[in-house]
């Protein structure tokens, strides 16, 4: 306990000391404001020590200080607060709403939880809210269609307590998306730590919650170690599949292409074919795309997803 309250009260001064120096910096006191962003990385420093001592983790977190200077302290410092959610997960067979008719919840179909935001009296919106923001956390259904489902009642709807209750959900998603990245970022031990960071990171990056340079420097900050990752990983359909969608994301083109199709040529996995026809429709390349889609029927895959299904004219 007395550990985390000094980490938490060094993340907090490396905070103000790194936020002064831009400030010195903008008043012309140079001499001042170099010192104040040595100091800065000296207690950062201190602070990454304390935590671990492979050099791998050292280089990597003075590097994502550095491009998120002079906020990522004050990441560390929620992090090290610990600060209990406003939600916690319900049971969905708990205070089940009264709704006429048989309306499935599923991770496939959303359009249930669009009628019940638009239609039901405040008390099921609110409800709605919650039941959104456990079946995110609990992925059942994808992260950034949920966040966005949220994001629309704060912009549509009029009355303040959903208003109030969308948006706490949605600071406490993000607070979430922060701690998951945090977490397995300080812990890339196994594979399954390196597909988490890279998913919570593509989540983050596509979630609206960051804009411009921010949104590249946690994607930048992701592939730098997912690159590596799959080298040593080499049959991770998962890692694959987060990998290429962040560096899309980076419109890495080049580099993403050349490196999918020699997954390709070694690992044939029906979510990276899948990965690959879409990432190619989107590039407008459809003799790639119909090499793909002959591949992918050749294999014998079936697919859940609507799009692939109509395709292979199933």
């Amino acid at each position: 306990m007395h550990k985390r309250k000094f980490f938490e009260i060094l993340s907090f001064i490396d905070f103000i000391i790194g936020t002064l120096s831009i400030f010195f910096i903008l008043f012309n006191l140079y001499i001042i404001g170099y010192i104040f962003i040595l100091l800065y990385l000296i207690i950062f420093l201190i602070i990454t020590l304390f935590e671990k001592k492979e050099l791998k983790f050292i280089i990597i977190k003075i590097s994502i200080a550095i491009f998120l200077f002079p906020y990522y302290p004050l990441i560390l410092f929620f992090h090290y607060r610990k600060i209990s959610p406003i939600y916690n997960p319900i049971d969905f067979e708990e205070a089940k709403l009264d709704i006429h008719g048989n309306i499935s919840f599923s991770s496939i179909d959303l359009a249930p939880f669009y009628i019940i935001l638009k239609y039901g009296d405040p008390k099921q919106r609110k409800y709605v809210i919650r039941m959104l923001y456990n079946s995110i956390i609990q992925e059942i259904i994808e992260f950034v269609d949920g966040i966005q489902l949220i994001r629309s009642a704060i912009n549509n709807d009029s009355h303040p307590d959903v208003v109030l209750y969308a948006s706490d959900a949605l600071t406490n998603l993000e607070k979430f998306l922060v701690e998951s990245i945090y977490k397995y970022m300080n812990n890339l031990n196994s594979l399954e730590d390196y597909i988490n960071f890279g998913k919570y990171s593509y989540y983050y990056a596509k979630s609206g919650f960051l804009a411009g340079e921010h949104e590249r420097e946690i994607l930048w900050q992701s592939s730098i170690i997912l690159l590596p990752a799959m080298d040593i990983f080499p049959e991770s359909p998962d890692l694959y599949y987060f990998t290429f969608k962040i560096m899309e994301l980076l419109g890495e083109y080049d580099e993403l292409e050349n490196i999918l199709n020699s997954v390709l040529l070694k690992f044939k996995h029906y979510k990276i074919l899948e990965f690959a026809i879409f990432y190619y429709i989107k590039r407008k390349n459809p003799k790639k795309v119909q090499n793909l889609i002959s591949l992918y029927m050749e294999l014998g895959f079936s697919s859940n997803n609507d799009a692939i299904k109509f395709m292979l004219g199933g």
